[in-house]
């Protein structure tokens, strides 16, 4: 497995962390829905650019695909809404925990059975135990108390 990988993941990671706090800064002044709509929209015209500079511009292919494929157009959508509304009220770090244990958990059934045309990768105990691990984490992580001097208030939802 190359380094560059796991560094580039790595970066997308931090990039979903930093995300979610400016996301709920920004819905505290402009509402949940509205910031959500700003953040697609601009991520809609930059990678329109990207497209027509950098990509195959083959409409047809995306037509083509299969309505199931085009379904995760709506993932990264539920991700920035729910982040917007959750991480004012359980913090950027017990956010980032749960989202990993709802990726966690679902690649493993996706693993498990080979959906999606991806690779079978049974379930076994080691799967199990780095689960718990995480659940683990998520509740130290929740029992942590704030420090509510200094900290800003978000009305987020």
């Amino acid at each position: 497995m190359s380094i560059l990988i796991i560094i580039l993941t790595l970066i997308s990671g931090a990039v979903l962390a930093t995300q979610a706090p400016i996301n709920a800064a920004f819905a505290a002044k402009a509402g949940s829905l509205e910031s959500t709509l700003v953040n697609y929209f601009f991520g809609t015209v930059i990678m329109v650019i990207v497209v027509v500079l950098f990509g195959k511009v083959d409409m047809i292919a995306i037509s083509e695909a299969p309505t199931w494929q085009l379904l995760c157009t709506f993932f990264g959508l539920i991700y920035v809404l729910l982040s917007i509304i959750t991480v004012p009220k359980i913090g950027v770090s017990a956010v980032v925990i749960s989202v990993i244990i709802g990726q966690l958990v679902t690649g493993m059934v996706i693993d498990n059975f080979g959906w999606f045309g991806n690779t079978v990768i049974h379930f076994e105990i080691k799967r199990l135990a780095g689960l718990v691990l995480m659940f683990i984490a998520l509740y130290f992580t929740l029992k942590t108390e704030p420090e509510t001097q200094g900290a800003q208030e978000y009305k987020a939802a």
